[in-house]
């Protein structure tokens, strides 16, 4: 019995590790969030416009940001992340879509989008998750362009750009915030 009592007290001095562990892995999570939204902030602030051909751009910058591309995409389990899985479905959505249609997707008919599914091979939901996903980061290009040809401040972190947004005379309406609310 009394080797027990060892082992249970081994185990709580594991257990203070265990958490130790988590709190800091936890804090680089959230510092390396910070650095992937300033980094999606900056560069929508670069871009006169915002096509699909952007979105994706800013997509992989942000996935080498977050360790998905380079040598890390080879680590376990990487390379078959549903973040790494969605880009590449965004990806190959875009490279299928006529160029005339790349700056603004909203162009595109329904019978556009029927050929590129059946050229995809994809379900209308798939192909459309990547056009709600260009208009919502379209609609945040504008926003924070017009804040900062403004003057205004500039979020940076994504709990700032929900707090922004929801504040009286933000320059944006409740339906386009809602989409932002984490």
């Amino acid at each position: 019995a009394r080797g027990l009592h060892g082992t249970r007290a081994a185990l709580g001095m594991f257990d203070g590790l265990k958490n130790s562990w988590s709190q800091a892995t936890e804090g680089i999570q959230k510092t390396k969030q910070d650095e992937a939204f300033k980094f999606q902030i900056n560069y929508l602030l670069r871009k006169e416009k915002f096509g699909l051909e952007e979105m994706i751009d800013m997509m992989k910058t942000g996935a080498e940001m977050q360790g998905f591309k380079g040598w890390r995409k080879h680590m376990p389990g990487t390379a078959n992340s549903p973040q790494v899985k969605e880009m590449e479905q965004h990806e190959t959505v875009v490279k299928a879509v006529p160029e005339k249609f790349r700056y603004d997707p909203n162009k595109i008919k329904g019978m556009d989008k029927i050929k590129l599914q059946k050229d995809l091979g994809m379900d209308a939901k798939e192909i459309n998750k990547t056009f709600k996903m260009h208009k919502e980061i379209a609609l945040l290009h504008e926003w924070v362009r017009k804040r900062a040809e403004a003057g205004k401040s500039i979020p940076q972190n994504s709990s700032e750009l929900t707090r922004i947004m929801m504040e009286a005379g933000a320059g944006v309406n409740k339906k386009f915030a809602m989409m932002f609310r984490s």
